[in-house]
Formats: structure tokens, C-alpha cells, sequence
């Protein structure tokens, strides 16, 4: 994964599967009247793929990305979550209402309400368990004997020691929410949403456990000092498999069998959760000001057929053979000006209008509108790219005629967003910063690649015999990212990002980021 630090913006890239990488845009929420921040990304297509705007249209663009708009999980410790002073936890909040309907409170929103405190609970208690484990691990291997002593992370060992301390309160604490949830008089969806988090809890308490377990046995300089530690990790993982067997949740993993199950039922719980989080993306109707602009430009394209058709009219008979011609030609003419000034229009005009317009609602506001996404994509001609893309682009040739050895076409994509935080900080208290993901699949890119192995004869120097090495054909597809904040209509922030994405026949081989000099 791929990662870039701004104020206010911070970007990650990673790959997602063997043909789609992933954009995480995380924007924080600024206090003033509107925020906008706008990203440009100039995609580097090698020719030698045949990718271009005679096969690669707006359409086969949009239809290869996926677009995810979401809250940021809150950031609230483990420890904190079962402060009982804390009014922002979603476990009081739950223990809080969960008394109202016990009480016999017949508000028909408490069910609901409860059950988006509890999906909000699940999304922190990952979040939190997820970047835990990272820190503790990454402080693990400075406690490798190749390590010097003065350079290990001391913090690790009070850390994993308060870490699982509250893991334990934690457990304790979900387990008496448990129990008050299966009063019967409590609403089926709340009882059935408790099922859901408390199978997704164990998975996730499983999989992010079991990897800092792995963490502290490939530290062989930890284990004296954290050996109690690992025993009580190890307790909790080794827990969790029996537990969703005693309850019958169906994520169970049975060694020797497919467990196609266990994979699937995570990814429903995972969705379930984190669906809390998601804002609604409405595509505009009317999306922009293009399909007027394509509509004069087949205007156009008629109006030189007719008045083609009228001049020679007047000068032959309509059943003469020269005057059938003279329309057939026209005709001719007519679509090739059509998709000529369609063309034009789409390099010229996406500087100043969007090919697609969302509206960013916030669901759990009565479709609130707290936001705006703006989208265009064209290619362009090498001279048209920014001085300061072309830079960052070249910044890695070796020498002045490397660009003539690798030919390449450039997709431009820009997309703006501007939110509302006024609207944002008046509904939400927790949830305000957000997430702008898009998943992007290269899978038409790579249609045209050549196969991904190549064998390569060579003279073996040990015996002069004449062998064959297969050796593996890529292509280098690069991207440069220029990310700028506005506030109140005045540039306030901006930096960039190079990718070099490696590419062959079957997919995404690896990406590499290149360090601007």
C-alpha cells in the first residue's frame, strides 16, 4: 500500500485484486462555509496496449471504476468506548436507549436507532483492534536480534499489556449488552442485529489477533519479555472458533473442508456493518452541460447535410445520378463531422463542465444533501498536459529520448468535491470527516497486452548450448495525481502523487510509487 500525508487530505493507494487498485481519499471536514477539493489524475497508457479515445470511451471508463463515498470511522479507543462518562460511545448510547425500551418507551425510531449505534460500534471496534495490531507489530520487529537494543520500541510492552487489559473489559462489557438484548422484550431487528455484531466482533477479534500472535513469535527478541502477553492473546483467538460454533453462527472453520462459508458470511457481516457509514450517491438526471453540447454538434453535422442536399437540389433532378450521389457523400460527411465535433467538444469542454454530477446525501438525515461530486474524463495530446505533470511524469528517465522508446497515450480524469459543513456539523457529532474510494479495474486496458510470458533464447556461457529462459513481458502504465484543497474560492493546499502501475496480459503485477527528486 501506497501512502501520502497532507493536512487535510491524505491519500492511499493499494491493490485490491489482480485487476483493480484503489484510491482512499480521506478528506477532513473544515469548519468553514464550503470546502472544495479537487483531483486530477493523468493516466500514462503505453501505446503498445492500443488503448485509446477510438476504443476507450467515457462510458467503458466510468463502467471500470466503482465510486464508494463514506463516513470515516470515529476514532474512539477501546478503552474509551466502556468509559461509562462518555456520551459519544455508541455502547452507552445503546445501553441507553436499550433502558428507554425496556422501560416500555414506544418510539417507533429507538429499534433503529439502536441498531445504528450498534453497526457504528462494530466499524470502531475494527477500526481500532486494525490499527492497534499495526503499531504493535510494526514495534515487534525492531525486537529482532539484528535490531540494536537502543533502537527497539520500548512502548510496545506497556502498550500490548494495556492493549489486552482492555480487550478483556471490552469482552466483559459486550457480554452483559448481550444478555440485556435477549430480553424478549426487546424488538426482533435490535435481537437480530445483536446476532450479526456478535458474530462479526468474534471474526474480527480472530483474524486481527491471529496476526499479532504472529507478530510476537517472529520477534524472538520479545518472547521472554512478552511471552504472558502472547498467552493471553492466544487465549482470546483460540476462543473465538468454539464460541460461533456454541452459538450456531455459520462462520465456522472446519480445517479439511473448503470453508467457502466462513469467507463469504465475513463479507455479508463486513457490508452489514459498514453500511452505517455509507452516504447515498445520486447521479444528477441532467448530469451536465455535455449532451447539449453533443446535441449541436449533431446539429451541425445535419445542418451541412441539408444545406449540402439543397445546393444541389436546385442544380439536378432528385432522381439524377449526380444528386443521389451528392446525398449519399453528405451523409458520409455528416457522421464523420458529428463524432469529429463530439470529440472536440469532449477535449475542449471538460475543463469547464463534468460529464456526471452526484449529489452526496446523508441517509440517515432524510436525504440530506451535505455534498457535491463532480466527474470528467478525456484523453488528451501529450502537449496539452500540465508543466507540472509532464515533470513529475519524466522525473525518472534515464535519458533525453526515453519518451521516444515508450510512446503513450494520456487519460485525463479530474473529479471536484465540495461539501457543506455547516449542514454536516449541524447533524452529525461523531460522523463528519469523510472517505472518497474508487476502485478502478484495468482489465480493458490489458484486452490487447501480448502474453505474459515470453521465452528468450540465449548461449549458455558454461557449455556453449543454445537454451531458452522465459522471461515475463510487462508494461508500465503510470499515473500522476495532483490533489488541491480550495477554501472560499482561494487555493490553500496542494501536492502530488506518482504511481507506476506494472501491468501484463492477466492483470496488475505490482505498483510502485516514484519519489519526486
Amino acid at each position: 500500500m501506497i501512502e501520502d500525508q497532507n493536512d487535510l487530505l491524505d491519500s492511499r493507494i493499494k491493490l485490491h485484486d489482480r485487476h483493480r487498485f484503489e484510491i482512499k481519499l480521506d478528506i477532513d471536514l473544515d469548519a468553514s462555509a464550503k470546502s472544495s477539493y479537487e483531483v486530477e489524475t493523468y493516466f500514462f497508457i503505453p501505446r503498445a496496449l492500443n488503448v485509446g479515445p477510438h476504443n476507450y470511451g467515457k462510458e467503458k471508463f466510468y463502467n471500470a471504476s466503482q465510486r464508494y463515498i463514506r463516513w470515516r470511522t470515529p476514532k474512539i479507543s477501546l478503552g474509551k468506548l466502556c468509559d461509562p462518562a462518555l456520551s459519544t460511545s455508541p455502547l452507552n448510547r445503546v445501553r441507553e436507549d436499550l433502558g428507554r425500551v425496556l422501560s416500555g418507551a414506544g418510539d417507533a425510531g429507538l429499534a433503529d436507532k439502536i441498531c445504528d449505534e450498534l453497526r457504528l460500534l462494530g466499524c470502531i471496534i475494527r477500526g481500532e483492534i486494525r490499527d492497534y495490531v499495526k503499531v504493535f507489530a510494526e514495534g515487534l520487529a525492531t525486537y529482532n536480534r539484528a535490531v540494536p537494543a537502543a533502537q527497539r520500541k520500548l512502548f510496545v510492552g506497556e502498550g500490548l499489556e494495556n492493549f489486552l487489559g482492555d480487550l478483556k473489559a471490552l469482552e466483559a462489557a459486550l457480554s452483559s449488552l448481550k444478555a440485556e438484548i435477549s430480553d424478549p422484550a426487546v424488538p426482533l431487528k435490535v435481537r437480530e442485529t445483536m446476532a450479526f455484531f456478535d458474530e462479526y466482533v468474534s471474526l474480527i477479534l480472530e483474524e486481527y489477533l491471529t496476526s499479532l500472535v504472529e507478530a510476537l513469535r517472529a520477534a524472538p527478541g520479545a518472547k521472554e519479555r512478552f511471552g504472558d502477553i502472547e498467552k493471553g492473546v492466544l487465549a482470546i483467538v483460540t476462543a473465538q472458533n468454539r464460541y460461533r460454533q456454541a452459538m450456531r453462527y455459520p462462520s465456522v472453520l472446519v480445517p479439511g473442508s473448503s470453508n467457502e462459508t466462513i469467507i463469504y458470511r465475513r463479507g455479508v457481516l463486513k457490508k452489514f456493518m459498514s453500511g452505517v457509514l455509507y452516504l447515498k450517491a445520486e447521479f444528477s438526471e441532467w448530469e451536465s452541460l455535455t449532451q447539449v453540447f453533443f446535441g449541436l454538434a449533431a446539429g451541425g453535422a445535419m445542418l451541412f447535410a441539408v444545406l449540402v442536399t439543397l445546393f444541389f437540389q436546385r442544380r439536378y433532378a432528385m432522381d439524377s445520378m449526380p444528386f443521389v450521389l451528392a446525398v449519399v457523400v453528405s451523409y458520409i460527411f455528416k457522421d464523420r463531422i458529428k463524432d469529429w465535433l463530439k470529440l472536440l467538444f469532449s477535449k475542449s469542454l471538460t475543463r469547464w463542465i463534468s460529464d456526471r454530477k452526484i449529489d452526496i446525501l446523508d441517509s440517515s438525515s432524510g436525504g440530506a444533501s451535505i455534498g457535491l461530486l463532480k466527474e470528467a474524463v478525456t484523453f488528451i495530446p501529450g502537449r496539452d498536459v500540465p508543466p507540472d505533470i509532464s515533470r513529475l511524469r519524466r522525473i525518472d528517465n534515464i535519458t533525453s529520448v526515453d519518451e521516444e522508446g515508450k510512446p503513450e497515450r494520456v487519460l485525463k480524469y479530474k473529479k471536484e468535491i465540495l461539501l457543506y459543513p455547516e449542514v454536516i456539523i449541524k447533524r452529525h457529532e461523531r460522523r463528519r470527516d469523510l472517505n472518497d474510494i474508487m476502485r478502478f479495474n484495468i482489465r480493458d486496458l490489458v484486452e490487447q497486452a501480448d502474453d505474459a510470458e515470453v521465452d528468450y533464447p540465449y548461449v549458455d556461457p558454461a557449455d556453449g548450448q543454445v537454451r531458452s529462459a522465459a522471461c515475463s513481458r510487462v508494461y508500465h502504465m503510470n499515473m500522476v495525481l495532483k490533489y488541491t484543497y480550495f477554501n472560499r474560492a482561494e487555493k490553500v493546499s496542494l501536492y502530488y502523487e506518482r504511481i507506476r502501475i506494472v501491468l501484463n496480459k492477466e492483470g496488475i503485477v505490482r505498483l510502485e510509487e516514484v519519489k519526486a527528486a
